[in-house]
């Protein structure tokens, strides 16, 4: 689950912490063929009931370890990396495909998390080189979950699998926005696939940080990314 989460502490009600998120928008396509993978929250859920979302959700613990099958990690500072797995594990469970390559040699099978014994299984590898860095967004302190979400685009290209519906997410597929809206799609998450878009097309402007600040929705600058290598 993708949500967004909050930059602005002094205004957070007390005990109330964003936690770190990250979603990953992956796009395949051109003009009118462009295509998003996204799924709809499903009605019974609390937290945007209905709503379609990129795949993601929180980063766990376990996001902090390397995975025997990761490559590229180098492109990313370490927080990054942390979040771009986070990204890739959240695709894997929410819309059942792996983002990566193939392996020029399987990558053995080890004890490990599900999600790099599934890459393993596949005979890929998870391409964190492949990834690139969109943007940061925080939800309003108003609202009563609050993630830190770090939004990471990736061609479809390199998807591995064909996509399905989960427990988390309903109607997942590639939906040819090129043709029609999607909606209902959050503002953020508009404004971060605006930005994947023109990442995409060659537009090398720094990534965003999207916040709220008195209710104000602000555009600010995403410094934590300067550290960031552009894939090839």
């Amino acid at each position: 689950m993708n949500d967004v989460a909050a930059a602005n502490p002094a205004a957070a009600p007390r005990g109330v912490r964003a936690r770190d998120a990250a979603s990953l928008i992956l796009l395949r396509g051109d003009g009118r063929d462009l295509e998003l993978l996204v799924g709809r929250r499903p009605m019974h859920v609390r937290f945007m009931p209905g709503v379609y979302v990129f795949p993601g959700g929180a980063v766990d613990v376990d996001d902090r370890y390397a995975w025997h099958v990761e490559v590229g990690v180098h492109t990313l500072p370490p927080r990054l990396v942390r979040c771009a797995r986070a990204a890739l594990r959240e695709t894997w469970e929410e819309a059942g495909v792996l983002f990566g390559r193939r392996a020029g040699r399987p990558p053995v099978p080890r004890p490990t998390v599900p999600v790099a014994a599934a890459y393993a299984a596949a005979g890929a590898v998870a391409a964190v080189d492949r990834l690139r860095y969109v943007g940061r967004a925080i939800t309003p302190a108003r609202v009563f979950r609050r993630f830190n979400t770090r939004f990471f685009l990736g061609d479809g290209a390199d998807v591995i699998g064909e996509p399905h519906a989960s427990d988390e997410l309903e109607d997942v597929r590639w939906h040819p926005i090129g043709r029609e809206p999607l909606e209902p799609l959050r503002d953020v998450s508009q404004f971060m696939l605006a930005r994947a878009i023109a990442l995409r097309g060659g537009d090398l402007s720094p990534p965003p940080l999207f916040y709220t600040v008195g209710g104000t929705r602000r555009i600010g600058l995403c410094r934590e990314a300067a550290m960031a290598v552009s894939p090839p």
